[in-house]
């Protein structure tokens, strides 16, 4: 029964007076769900011309009012109120706010209906093993979840006639069209198949797009088939399978107004997926030919795989197992270690892990595999990535001379996705030891008491008398914000494994940083370890066609090694990406741009601009006064020198730095005049503008 409060709601709206709800998803089946008073009586009856927009009354006798209140997805609510009642359209649409949980309701039920049927049809699927009785009963099914009076039939393709030809019917639709044979492209139909997406048709000019290009012999048998004058709204969908249509879903409704909204192209639009896993289903089984077999494999692969997982017996055990399965050699490459197992399939295959990365960007999903046919004598290749959330992590390749046959395909599909798991944890836990080492990082530059202090670095080999650098590298804006945790783990795995040992006791990444503590040991010479650090990252940044700016502290120990050393990293990092200059450099190197290195790049050109815009003007008149002034500065205020490198007389040059001081309004005899001149010289050289 309706809640109290609502209740008493529509007494106050209404009056004290006995009254019915009705619901109905069609405007023409009605169900019964509120009565208030014990009066009997049948279902409303609407006459008026469909689509209604707006609440309607219809005066049903003199003490008997019906009010028709139309919502979303065809949904109408009607109350029938036994007494005269004096309303407004005010009170119409309050009328329609209050009986809104009906329409909710409604709703409920249409969706629990149609995933009832849903889970039916995929229970009929699992038990169909025949592709013409399967398509049938799900067509049948698909029908049975559209509240309306609907005809439909179901196309597939026959690539051995090019041709779309009648595999299921349901409804009144007659045997003509079994005779008619739709090429892609032509008709609704045809239409729909070549452009691989659902299309709702609720209008005479939509059909006619898709429509006027058929034979005229299809035309005569599908006007045989059925008169569709008697048709509102058509939905048409294309059902894939491996990627590709194989067959098209059409359903008309009957009825001379459109009825059917986007809500139902979605909802068969779902039938379409679960028709294709069907499909995908029996053709294995066609091609197989024994089913139980078939599926003991099925169960093995998975099973033998799983267990692998389970057992952290790790990724390249799975393959191992997956390689037995499918009976050829498998070539894996693991992204986030960059490794290829075995390590001759980078040489055999001709990939690198840029190519592949690359492949994988250029692809259609869900369409994973991509097949190169081989040339003469060579193999074909097949390559499935192994992805996650959009994210490649690695590849499978295979090659032989022949198609995959159809197990093969489902193994390396299950493979794949379960490498993707394991790929997943482990880059999980590269994640977790990050965050560790941040902590533990974080914990040492932060802390004020020396003995907490040593106790903690004495965990990674780090005393009193111990030299260590700091260094922060930070990915370009320009690297994709998917690929960066993946990135920081190939970088800090291939930092440790072409550093020497014990070398790099902390190395972790956090969203676009990567952070690193360098530890020096008395065997070093002062600037190998970071010379060395520093000239492995250019090889690794055109490999994975990214671009790193980074920064090195200087030499430093004592309690606040860390702390004063991530500081000077910090800066120095700053200083190349202002500069815009990626690789690494080093905190003692920067000199005097130390002052420059949190002023902004805007800054500085206006600084550098103050000085060489006014000088511009008058070149054509003065000869060069920009070279002549950074020739001067260059020279150390040399005249003698300047002249010489300008290939002028010195008398020329006097003049032109007399006319520079003239626009410029300072005097190189003055000294805050002439450091200011410097400067300017020195951060054109130094910095981009």
């Amino acid at each position: 029964m309706l809640n109290g409060i609502l209740h008493e709601i529509l007494r106050e709206r209404l009056g004290d007076c006995d009254y019915e709800v009705w619901s109905s998803s069609n405007w023409a089946d009605w169900v019964l769900i509120e009565v208030v008073g014990s009066r009997e009586s049948t279902p409303p009856r609407f006459t008026e011309i469909l689509p209604l927009q707006h609440p309607k009354v219809d005066q049903e006798s003199k003490d008997c009012m019906l009010v028709f209140l139309p919502y979303n997805n065809n949904i109408c609510v009607a109350i029938r109120l036994f007494k005269s009642w004096e309303y407004s359209a005010e009170d119409l649409v309050t009328l329609s706010s209050l009986l809104y949980p009906y329409y909710s309701e409604a709703v409920a039920s249409k969706h629990e209906r149609a995933l009832n049927e849903i889970m039916n049809s995929i229970r009929d699927v699992t038990q169909l093993l025949d592709l013409n009785e399967l398509l049938g009963r799900i067509l049948v099914s698909a029908l049975s979840v559209i509240p309306y009076e609907c005809i439909g039939v179901l196309w597939r393709y026959d690539p051995a006639i090019d041709a779309l030809t009648v595999k299921a019917r349901a409804g009144e639709m007659g045997e003509g069209m079994l005779r008619m044979k739709l090429k892609p492209g032509e008709g609704i139909i045809g239409s729909t198949f070549k452009r691989g997406t659902p299309k709702l048709y609720n209008s005479l000019s939509n059909v006619e797009d898709d429509f006027g290009n058929m034979t005229l012999e299809n035309k005569y048998h599908l006007n045989s088939a059925y008169d569709f004058h008697n048709i509102g709204s058509i939905i048409s969908v294309p059902i894939k399978v491996e990627g590709q249509p194989d067959c098209v879903l059409i359903v008309y409704q009957k009825g001379k107004v459109p009825i059917f909204t986007e809500s139902d192209v979605r909802l068969l639009q779902s039938f379409a997926d679960q028709v294709s896993i069907a499909i995908t289903n029996a053709k294995l089984y066609e091609s197989l030919s024994r089913q139980n077999e078939t599926l003991i494999k099925r169960d093995e692969i998975h099973s033998s795989l799983m267990r692998l997982s389970l057992q952290n017996k790790g990724a390249v055990s799975i393959v191992s197992e997956l390689t037995r399965v499918i009976g050829v050699a498998l070539t894996f490459v693991d992204f986030i270690d960059n490794e290829w197992t075995p390590k001759r399939g980078k040489v055999i295959h001709g990939w690198s892990v840029e190519k592949l990365r690359s492949l994988y960007e250029s692809l259609q999903h869900p369409d994973y595999l991509t097949w190169i046919k081989g040339e003469g004598e060579q193999a074909h290749q097949y390559l499935y990535p192994i992805a996650s959330t959009n994210q490649c992590l690695g590849y499978l390749i295979i090659q032989m001379n022949t198609l995959l046959e159809p197990l093969q395909l489902v193994a390396l599909e299950q493979g794949s996705s379960i490498l993707a798991l394991e790929l997943m944890r482990k880059q999980s836990l590269a994640e977790f030891y990050f965050k560790k080492t941040q902590q533990l990082f974080n914990d040492l530059r932060l802390s004020q008491a020396s003995e907490d202090y040593w106790n903690k670095s004495g965990e990674i080999g780090i005393g009193p008398s111990t030299s260590i650098v700091v260094g922060l590298m930070e990915f370009a804006d320009q690297v994709n914000p998917s690929t960066l945790s993946v990135l920081s783990v190939q970088l800090i795995s291939y930092l440790r494994e072409k550093m020497p040992a014990g070398t790099l006791p902390i190395a972790f990444g956090n969203e676009r940083r990567v952070t690193v503590l360098l530890m020096i040991n008395e065997s070093n010479k002062p600037g190998m370890l970071e010379q060395q650090f520093s000239s492995l990252l250019p090889g690794w940044e055109s490999r994975n066609h990214v671009k790193l700016f980074g920064g090195l502290s200087s030499v430093r120990s004592g309690v606040d090694a860390i702390n004063t050393g991530y500081q000077e990293a910090d800066k120095a990092l700053a200083y190349q990406k202002t500069r815009g200059e990626k690789g690494m450099i080093r905190y003692t190197d920067i000199g005097v741009n130390r002052l420059f290195i949190r002023q902004s790049a805007e800054d500085l050109s206006a600084f550098i601009a103050e000085v060489f815009e006014p000088l511009r003007p008058a070149k054509g008149q003065a000869g060069g006064l920009e070279e002549t002034l950074m020739t001067y500065m260059a020279c150390g205020g040399s005249a003698v020198q300047a002249a010489t490198a300008l290939h002028i007389h010195i008398n020329t040059l006097y003049q032109r730095i007399h006319k520079i001081e003239e626009i410029l309004g300072m005097s190189l005899n003055n000294q805050e005049h002439m450091l200011h001149l410097q400067l300017a010289c020195y951060l054109r050289q130094t910095y981009r503008t």
